[in-house]
Order: structure tokens, then C-alpha cells, then sequence
């Protein structure tokens, strides 16, 4: 009985592999969501590492909506709302109990902030256009990390998004 010689094999493996898809192609990191400039090294840890990026933002006064999907499964989605007064406490409650590994945390923006693995409620002060931007964040789909690791890859994306959001919208303070 006759075998195949190994290299033989191998290219038989590795050119059935390319015909079903089988790649390592990546992602295309964005360089902006929500039409604000980002750091690739804050969002990536969101992501997934393959697959085909889509974002979307829609006006609807008073609120925004910024979505990120990856291979048509939304990941990241952020609702942007003015606010005229502040959060009640139940409100802040609600947050901690919804998100996971969460806590209230500090920022590098003026506000208040509870961040957990897969998802956050920021209000970040302002004193124009209105006394406060809300910012209600939600991850879903792989890679959420739902741990408190994973509550701190959301921060560090939330250092970079939220200060480069307010500054877009003219938000001072």
C-alpha cells in the first residue's frame, strides 16, 4: 500500500482550509464611533478579532443612538441623552444591579459613572447645552467579559468615548 508524502498532505489540509474559509483575516478596526475620533487600543478589547465592522448613529431628539456591530450581531450600543436634572438614586441603583461586576467608579470626566462587564450608565457634567449628557451603554455578543476585567476594558473605552463625545456636542463645564 502506497501513502501520500507529508508535505503532500499538508498542502491537501491547507488549500481545504482556504476553500471553506477557514482564514485568520481580522478586523478592521474603526477609528471613530459615533462620529468621534477613538483610540483602536480602547475599543478593540471589546471586540471580537474577526468579522466585518458596521456602525450606525440615528438622531432622535432628545436621544442619540450609536451602534457598533461586528459580523451583524450588534456589540456595542450607546444611548446619548441630555439631561435637565440628575439621576435619582434609584436610578444609579438600578445600574448596579443590571450590569455585571459592577461598581460605582471614578473617571477622568466630571460626573458620575457605574460600570460593570457589559454595560455602563454615565452622567457626565456639563453646563451647556444642558446640565448633564447621560451616556447608557450596552455590550452583547462575544467577547463580553463580564467580569471586573472586563468592567475595566469598559472603562478605559469610556475614558476615551465620553470625554471626545461631550467635546463634540459642545458640552462645557
Amino acid at each position: 500500500m502506497r501513502t501520500m508524502p507529508r508535505v503532500l498532505v499538508i498542502a491537501v489540509i491547507l488549500a481545504e482550509a482556504a476553500a471553506t474559509g477557514c482564514s485568520s483575516k481580522g478586523i478592521d478596526m474603526p477609528n471613530a464611533f459615533c462620529d468621534v475620533p477613538l483610540q483602536s487600543a480602547a475599543l478593540a478589547p471589546l471586540l471580537p478579532t474577526e468579522g466585518e465592522v458596521k456602525t450606525r448613529k440615528d438622531v432622535v431628539p432628545p436621544n442619540s443612538y450609536c451602534d457598533l456591530s461586528v459580523v451583524g450581531k450588534w456589540n456595542l450600543n450607546v444611548r446619548i441623552t441630555d439631561l435637565d436634572k440628575k439621576l435619582p438614586p434609584e436610578d444609579w441603583a438600578n445600574a448596579l444591579a443590571k450590569f455585571s461586576s459592577s461598581g460605582r467608579r471614578d473617571a477622568s470626566f466630571r460626573g458620575l459613572s457605574v460600570i460593570g462587564g457589559d454595560g455602563a450608565l454615565v452622567m457626565a457634567d456639563c453646563v451647556s447645552p444642558s446640565p448633564y449628557v447621560l451616556f447608557d451603554v450596552a455590550l452583547a455578543g462575544k467577547p463580553v467579559d463580564k467580569s471586573a476585567a472586563g468592567a475595566k476594558k469598559l472603562q478605559d473605552f469610556l475614558e476615551d468615548f465620553v470625554p471626545a463625545m461631550t467635546r463634540k456636542i459642545g458640552c462645557t463645564g
